[in-house]
């Protein structure tokens, strides 16, 4: 006789509501007190038969009982004992050699003009021998071009970021790409959108201008006020730039976007200002800031336990405060939060944690293929080129050994679909391989995720319609049914 067990979960109680996250699914459903009763009690007799468990439901007729359980198995909430447990169909196999190319990440140029202390944009072997930082030029760029609407297969939108170095410093090539895209979008009939990350010492008028013009998200390296900004973003020979930057970040957020302006603000030493940071940011007109610990194996730089547990509660705190501004239909613009709940709402299960040697690639000056911005100049972690195409051999095998089921340490993790074992590049940086999960990191992401179901829960009973709204605000369609469903149907608030 078969028995069954309680699929990996969380439970989360808000609002006078009951929510079951299921690990393996990523999905989170409402439960009324019945359900919640029964998960409770399975879960402390680890394995029953569906004859065991009918006999403690003696408040229902036989046919809520059969109900119950079906719509229990169908969710798979419970499930077999003696085998493992069944897994959705994963977003993408290492073997698929035909994943259409979505986004590619151009390098303008190397040249940037701060050295910014904690820059993990290090002078790689071959930018040191060749002793001087390229800019791309226009065959390279118009080839990159080509190349992404001759790898984009299907999709409808293509995506093109412009990095750098201090990718302004090339301006005109930026000109260059968005007019030959634009073009190359119109004749094959689909979509392309344009990003771009400054530092943002360079801005004009007229930068200003053709980045609204052209619809162009920007993304401003901005630290906080002048006090934390200055710490480690400065000029060659050490002169601060907050002052410099100001009045150009001001020109560009006081014109209406069609693109939202956003911050990215690096997180170095202490973490106990980022509430603080985020309410400057947003108070010079930013919609949004996200926050980065940085991504270093220098001692000085880098976040020790004490200070991301600061880190922890200060996200914390700003979970708090942007549950409270959704209930009340306002939007408060902590850049992690969102992601976090937009990938809930989404309940997209991957195999990997994010785009990088998919459908996302980077481009140097030169027109290699890299595995993402991180690694670019990496001769390890060379995926190709634009010119004599992708490297198949060591893309397949990227992908088969990054899968996530590769990684004996996220096997038993319940976090595992939240995280996916955590960036490449932080890996290589802290654990010696970007195949290696990020354990530095795993106890605090489990908090963290605790922290985003908590939020979504809460949200969720009051105010459903506001994750929709997040989703849509990243680029994912309106879904005709919600993200979470309620097992058995009515309320399950109790007094």
């Amino acid at each position: 006789m078969t028995k069954y067990k309680v699929a990996e979960h969380k439970t989360i109680r808000a609002k006078k509501r009951d929510f079951l996250f299921l690990s393996a699914e990523k999905t989170i459903f409402e439960m009324d007190p019945p359900t919640r009763d029964l998960l409770g009690r399975w879960s402390e007799a680890g394995e029953a038969t569906r004859e065991e468990v009918t006999a403690w439901l003696t408040d229902l007729s036989e046919a809520e009982r059969d109900e119950l359980l079906e719509g229990l198995l169908a969710r798979r909430a419970i499930t077999p004992a003696n085998g493992a447990a069944p897994q959705q169909a994963p977003h993408v196999h290492a073997s698929d050699a035909k994943i259409p190319l979505k986004t590619l990440i151009l390098h303008v140029t190397e040249a940037c003009n701060l050295r910014c202390t904690y820059c993990y944009q290090a002078a790689t072997a071959d930018r040191e021998a060749r002793g001087v930082e390229q800019a791309m030029s226009r065959e390279v760029a118009q080839r990159a071009v080509e190349f992404l609407f001759e790898h984009a297969g299907p999709l409808e939108e293509v995506v093109i970021v412009f990095f750098g170095g201090e990718p302004l410093l090339n301006f005109e090539i930026i000109r260059f790409v968005v007019g030959l895209a634009t073009e190359k979008a119109q004749e094959a009939g689909k979509r392309v959108r344009f990003a771009l990350t400054t530092n943002g010492t360079v801005l004009t008028d007229e930068i200003v201008r053709f980045l609204d013009e052209k619809g162009i998200g920007v993304t401003v390296s901005m630290d906080g006020n002048q006090n934390v900004h200055d710490r480690y973003r400065h000029f060659p020979g050490g002169r601060p730039s907050y002052e410099i930057i100001l009045p150009k970040v001001k020109r560009l957020l006081e014109r209406p976007h069609s693109r939202p302006v956003v911050a990215r603000v690096t997180v170095v030493e202490k973490a106990g200002r980022v509430r603080e940071i985020l309410r400057h940011l947003i108070g010079l007109g930013f919609l949004e800031a996200g926050f980065a610990p940085v991504t270093t194996g220098h001692s000085d730089f880098q976040l020790d336990d004490a200070a991301m547990d600061q880190l922890l509660q200060e996200f914390k705190g700003l979970a708090t405060e942007f549950v409270e501004a959704a209930q009340e239909g306002r939007f408060l613009g902590f850049s992690n939060l969102i992601d976090l709940l937009v990938s809930l709402h989404q309940g997209e299960v991957m195999n990997y944690p994010c785009g990088a040697g998919l459908g996302l690639f980077s481009v140097d000056p030169e027109g290699r293929l890299f595995l993402c911005q991180r690694f670019t100049g990496q001769e390890g972690f060379r995926m190709g080129g634009v010119f004599e195409g992708f490297d198949h051999a060591r893309l397949t095998r990227f992908r088969q050994d990054a899968e996530i089921s590769k990684k004996e340490a996220c096997k038993e993790c319940w976090a595992r679909t939240i995280c996916t074992g955590g960036c490449y590049h932080e890996a290589c940086v802290r654990e010696g391989s970007h195949l290696k999960p990020n354990l530095h990191y795993c106890a605090w992401i489990r908090k963290w995720g605790e922290v985003g179901l908590q939020a979504y829960c809460e949200i969720a009973a009051e105010r459903p319609e506001f994750l929709d709204m997040l989703s849509v605000s990243r680029g994912y369609p309106l879904q005709a049914d919600g993200p979470f469903e309620q097992e058995r149907g009515g309320s399950n608030e109790e007094e």
